[in-house]
């Protein structure tokens, strides 16, 4: 069974994989091009508390090329589901320290509700290290390095072997 598909920028930067001019311009053309935006831009509905959470965690996420203006719901998303499990969990430290086991472990429900809740979010943010693992970001090359007639000569023998 075949994997995921990839984008093409991540099959050139494998280079386990030969494209003709022709089919990369063929897998481009089918592939989604979001633009990335200059700022991050917070949804009219994330609570006023939240907003510069919001803009610190966006502007990290665009620095690393993992945020476009679709994301902004789930982000805001996350960051309510996180707020309230910090609100869940100091209402269960309180009733366990009345001793309160029922209403604990009613506690203990909702504090297990928003756990998920946020854990879903940061996975698809990429918030998470096994989220992060998964994320395939092709290196480009760096500056003076494609005029480097030494690197040209070890890159051309790795290729033939």
């Amino acid at each position: 069974m075949p994997g995921p598909r990839q984008p093409t920028d991540v099959i050139k930067a494998k280079g386990r994989k030969h494209l003709s001019k022709a089919e990369e311009a063929q897998r481009r053309a089918g592939e989604v091009q979001v633009e990335r935006p200059k700022t991050v831009k917070v949804p009219k509905w994330v609570p006023e508390d939240l907003k510069k959470d919001f803009r610190a965690l966006g502007r990290k996420l665009l620095a690393a090329g993992l945020y476009t203006d679709l994301d902004g719901d789930t982000l805001g998303r996350y960051l309510i589901a996180q707020r309230q499990y910090l609100i869940a969990t100091e209402e269960t430290d309180k009733a366990l320290a009345r001793k309160d086991q029922e209403e604990a472990d009613a506690w203990g429900k909702v504090l297990d509700r928003h756990f998920k809740q946020a854990r879903a979010c940061a996975n698809d943010m990429g918030l998470t290290v096994t989220s992060r693992c998964r994320l395939v970001v092709p290196d480009s090359p760096q500056k003076g390095e494609e005029d480097n007639p030494f690197l040209q000569l070890i890159q051309g023998g790795q290729k033939r072997a």
